[in-house]
C-alpha cells in the first residue's frame, strides 16, 4: 500500500513539473521565430529580417516591371519610327523609279535609229497657185516615242517652168502638216525662173524639225505652191532620199 502511494506521488510531481516546462518551450519557440535573422549573402538585398526582405524584393520586382514597360514603350516608338523611315524610303524609291523611267525614255529618244526613205520616180504639176497643194507622198515611217521630236532631211532636185520671175515653192510635210502651226513654216525649197529664161532648176537639201508628232505610223509628203506654169520635183528620176531621225524635243 505504501509503495503504491509512493508511485502516485512521483507521477503527480512529474506532471506538475512538465506543464511549466512545456509552456516555456512553446513560448521560447515563438520568440525565436519572430526574431529570426535574414542572411542576405549572395543577394543584393539589404534587409536583415524576412519581412523587410520581402518588402524590398517586392519593390525591386515593381521596379523591374516598370523598366520593362518603359522598354516596351520605347520599342513601340522605335517601331513607329522605322515604319516612317520605311515609308519615306518607299516614296523615295518610287520617285527614283519615275526619274529612271523618264531618263530611260529620254535616252531612248536620243538613241533612236535613223530611218531612210528612198525613191527614184519624179513628179510634176501644172496646177499651182498661191496656196499649198499636195504634190506627192515620199513614203511611210514609224515613230516610236510620243514625246520625241522628228528631224527630216530631204535631198532632191526641183524645177520651175514659166515666165521669168515666176517660182515654185516646195515644202516637205508629215501627214500633210508643216512643221509649224503658222502659215508657211520650214522645210521649203524655192526655185525661180531667171530673167530671159523659160525655166529654172536647182539641187536642194532641206532640213526641218517636227516637234508635235505622236507615236505610230506617219507619211512624209511634198506640197507645192507658186506662180510658175509647171513645177517639177526630181526631173530625170534620180535616186533620192529622206532621212528621218527621232530626238529630244526642242520647245520653240
Amino acid at each position: 500500500m505504501r509503495s503504491k502511494l509512493t508511485v502516485l506521488a512521483w507521477l503527480a510531481l512529474g506532471a506538475l513539473v512538465s506543464v511549466p516546462a512545456t509552456a516555456w518551450f512553446v513560448g521560447s519557440g515563438t520568440r525565436e521565430a519572430r526574431q529570426l535573422q535574414f542572411k542576405p549573402e549572395g543577394t543584393d538585398l539589404r534587409a536583415t529580417d524576412v519581412e523587410a526582405a520581402l518588402r524590398e524584393l517586392s519593390l525591386k520586382v515593381k521596379q523591374v516591371e516598370s523598366g520593362q514597360a518603359a522598354l516596351q514603350g520605347a520599342a513601340m516608338v522605335h517601331q513607329s519610327q522605322l515604319g516612317e523611315v520605311k515609308a519615306q524610303v518607299t516614296e523615295t524609291d518610287g520617285q527614283t523609279q519615275q526619274r529612271m523611267t523618264a531618263l530611260e525614255s529620254r535616252i531612248t529618244d536620243v538613241a533612236s535609229p535613223r530611218r531612210r526613205i528612198e525613191y527614184t520616180d519624179g513628179s510634176d504639176t501644172s496646177s499651182v497657185n498661191t496656196r499649198y497643194a499636195p504634190l506627192r507622198d515620199l513614203g511611210s515611217f514609224s515613230k516610236t516615242s510620243a514625246t520625241s521630236a522628228l528631224f527630216l532631211s530631204w535631198n532632191t532636185h526641183v524645177d520651175a517652168m514659166g515666165e521669168p520671175g515666176t517660182f515654185c515653192d516646195f515644202q516637205i510635210r508629215v501627214d500633210g502638216k508643216p512643221d509649224t502651226d503658222r502659215e508657211g513654216g520650214g522645210g521649203r525649197a524655192v526655185v525661180y525662173v531667171p530673167p530671159s529664161s523659160t525655166g529654172g532648176s536647182s539641187p536642194v537639201t532641206v532640213a526641218t524639225l517636227f516637234g508635235r508628232v505622236g507615236a505610230g505610223q506617219h507619211t512624209a509628203s511634198v506640197w507645192v505652191r507658186g506662180t510658175a506654169r509647171e513645177c517639177m520635183e526630181n526631173y530625170g528620176n534620180f535616186p533620192r532620199s529622206v532621212i528621218i531621225e527621232e530626238g529630244s524635243r526642242v520647245e520653240p
